[in-house]
């Protein structure tokens, strides 16, 4: 679907084309993110329908995926909030633990892949949404600032915080970024 000429010298979106060659990336970095599949999978969908609608925003087809994982990254932190006040919520009213695990912590051998997810879970959303494109997704310190929508030296600080943290509650062993 081509939409409408945004400017002189540049080029229109297809934004078909942009989802279909960023879904599998926004689903693996949803996945980081939330810790749970059928989440994430929520998470994305929601995310590419607010890309939708903002899709004539764009002034830039290049930094598409940029965008993209900009909204993404938007929806999954306050995601991240409303979560928490819920786990908290349910402890306080007692209504038992959170969900059972998804089929990918079943896997053998996961038991310290899930304790550093429980100790990710616990930072502050923007330190372990920091943490989780920095070092589970690769992003330079750039595109995280751009995809939080933040400062690079507020990213740098997210991510020292973050390390600080994972580093004390014994969640990084061997090599540690």
């Amino acid at each position: 679907m081509s939409e409408t000429p945004m400017g002189v010298g540049e080029t229109s979106l297809d934004f078909d084309a942009l989802v279909e060659g960023e879904q599998a990336a926004l689903l693996r970095l949803a996945r980081r993110l939330v810790w749970d599949g059928e989440e994430a999978r929520d998470l994305v969908q929601s995310a590419l329908a607010d890309a939708y609608e903002k899709r004539h925003t764009l002034r830039d087809s290049k930094a598409g995926p940029a965008w993209l994982r900009r909204i993404l990254v938007s929806r999954a932190m306050g995601h991240l909030r409303r979560r928490r006040v819920w786990n908290l919520v349910r402890e306080v009213l007692d209504l038992g633990p959170a969900a059972q695990p998804s089929p990918e912590e079943r896997f053998e051998g996961v038991e310290r892949w899930r304790a550093f997810g429980r100790a990710l879970r616990t930072l502050p959303a923007q330190q372990a949404t920091a943490f989780s494109l920095r070092y589970l997704e690769g992003l330079e310190l750039d595109d995280i600032a751009d995809a939080m929508n933040i400062g690079r030296g507020t990213v740098r600080i997210h991510l020292y915080r973050a390390l600080q943290k994972l580093k004390a509650a014994d969640a990084l062993r061997g090599e540690t970024p």
